[in-house]
């Protein structure tokens, strides 16, 4: 099969390697369409360590072509998204709803392996590692059972792949984590693919006003399309926490920061009102560090994070598709770029200029 490889840092090639078999309690996916995201690019780039060589990809969606050993609640022709949430729903951290942070797999996410920790992608004798437990720049990808979500077969799979990862994260970090409610305010800094997809979903709760800044005007120009009602296009003069302070007269209740830098950490923190919450959702610096006043904090300002959006993946990826469905979740607006397997090189390097997101199709 053909799948995208890389070898060193900054550079991806096309390569035939083996298709691959699923083992027990896992599921092979014949893969339709994966949505093109910057954790990929990181990878690619080398800023994340993951082990090489391997195959990037993780907002894949496919039909399942062959089941494991011990798998007996799916068939082959069911559509399912690929979720990157691991979750074996028996360790604490499960029991507790928290499945991004599942005491069995969650450490293995840049592993290069799968979230039950095997590996089952190879050239001949070489073995080749997975990202993100799924490795969905190929024809086809092994999954564990528990990354597949079922989902309606006549729903468009291009979409759906958006909510195996970007999507879901924003989804889940405005209604899960931070549960943005009627009324509240939002400030999203960042409106890339789960930026928007955060306005999205504080549009859809009915939150008032959402904010959206950015350095590049047509990125804001998308966000007031989908839900934004101001934006600020973000420059070295600027002074973010003055703009918002004048908007709303006291600060957000809900900041969210989708970047992921020293600079925005410590910006979307001071854009709270007394009480307020900030979450961080990028990471655009693995090194990045927020700096916050004591007297911030003593106003009851708080900063949290989420891990894939603190969500339930078989719960909340079939709730944000059904938000879609009825028309309160524009999902296919994201999609901006579409590229062949062959073009994966260019769709990374478009990450830096586009807004939206790309998407591969196989």
């Amino acid at each position: 099969m053909r799948a995208a490889v890389v070898r060193k840092p900054g550079t991806i090639e096309i390569e035939q390697i083996d298709r691959p078999r699923p083992g027990p309690g896992e599921v092979l996916v014949k893969v339709v369409a994966t949505g093109v995201c910057r954790s990929d690019l990181s990878a690619f780039l080398g800023k994340v360590p993951v082990p090489l060589p391997v195959v990037l990809g993780h907002e894949g969606a496919g039909i399942v072509e062959e089941l494991g050993a011990g798998v007996d609640d799916l068939e082959p022709g069911d559509h399912v998204v690929m979720s990157i949430t691991p979750g074996c729903g028996m360790c604490f951290q499960c029991q507790s709803g928290s499945f991004g942070l599942c005491e069995r797999a969650a450490g293995r996410s840049i592993g290069g392996v799968l979230a039950n920790g095997a590996i089952r992608i190879s050239k001949g004798d070489e073995q080749l590692h997975h990202f993100l437990f799924q490795s969905s720049f190929a024809e086809y990808a092994v999954i564990a059972r528990w990354s597949a979500v079922k989902i309606d077969s006549d729903l468009s799979l291009e979409v759906a792949s958006l909510v195996a990862c970007g999507v879901i994260t924003a989804y889940g970090a405005v209604a899960r984590k931070a549960k943005v409610g009627l009324g509240e305010s939002v400030l999203v800094i960042g409106a890339g693919g789960v930026g928007l997809s955060v306005i999205m979903t504080a549009a859809a709760s009915g939150a008032s006003p959402i904010i959206c800044a950015d350095t590049k005007p047509e990125a804001c120009a998308l966000a007031m399309e989908l839900g934004a009602t101001h934006t600020v296009v973000v420059g070295p003069d600027v002074d973010l926490p003055s703009i918002v302070m004048d908007l709303t007269g006291h600060g957000v209740d809900h900041a969210f920061d989708v970047v992921g830098t020293s600079p925005t950490i410590t910006t979307a923190f001071n854009c709270l009102r007394a009480g307020g919450q900030a979450v961080a959702i990028g990471l655009s610096e693995t090194t990045a560090v927020g700096s916050i006043s004591l007297h911030g904090l003593i106003a009851e300002r708080r900063l949290t994070g989420t891990t894939n959006g603190s969500i339930r993946p078989q719960v909340d990826i079939p709730a944000v598709l059904r938000l879609y469905r009825e028309g309160r979740f524009p999902l296919d607006r994201l999609i901006t770029r579409r590229y062949s397997l062959e073009g994966v090189g260019d769709a990374l390097g478009d990450l830096e200029g586009g807004t939206g997101r790309g998407m591969i199709f196989l």
